[in-house]
């Protein structure tokens, strides 16, 4: 699993360049259209896992959804700084 995530966080960042500054946007965004202040880079990435947490309620099996919810939860814990042992 380990080697899939990486191969779909590499993928994404070639697609998107570095998650920090799209998830500081993104929070940016999120933020204006909610008309709250800014919604931090790691949260951003919290949410994104929450998201796939609530698809595979509706479809367990869809291993796509598993990979992207480990590869969300690295990304948060890189943000803040929280490497892995």
């Amino acid at each position: 699993m380990r080697k899939r995530v990486d191969e779909v966080l590499e993928e994404r960042q070639e697609q998107y360049g570095d998650a920090q500054p799209a998830f500081t946007a993104i929070g940016r965004i999120w933020g204006a259209l909610l008309r709250i202040d800014d919604i931090q880079a790691h949260e951003v990435a919290l949410m994104m896992d929450a998201l796939k947490t609530v698809r595979l309620f509706n479809d367990p099996t869809f291993i796509d959804s598993w990979d992207d919810k480990t590869g969300y939860v690295r990304l948060a814990r890189e943000i803040v700084g929280v490497n892995e042992s």
